[in-house]
């Protein structure tokens, strides 16, 4: 019965291990997007703020 028991607990920490490495590298990934996403439209907004902010030519 104790063979049973560890064979368990070495199948789940083998699926815990798996599920990290494949979690781990993909939340990193969606971070980094997200924030060099978020980046990007706030330079955007900032440059059409100072388009705003200038007088017009005509």
């Amino acid at each position: 019965m104790a063979e049973s028991g560890a064979l368990f607990f070495v199948l789940m920490a083998g699926l815990a291990g798996s599920m990290a490495l494949v979690y781990v590298p993909l939340r990193i990934f969606l971070t980094a997007t997200s924030r060099s996403r978020r980046l990007r439209l706030l330079q955007r907004i900032r440059r059409l703020r100072d388009e705003l902010a200038q007088p017009l030519d005509s």
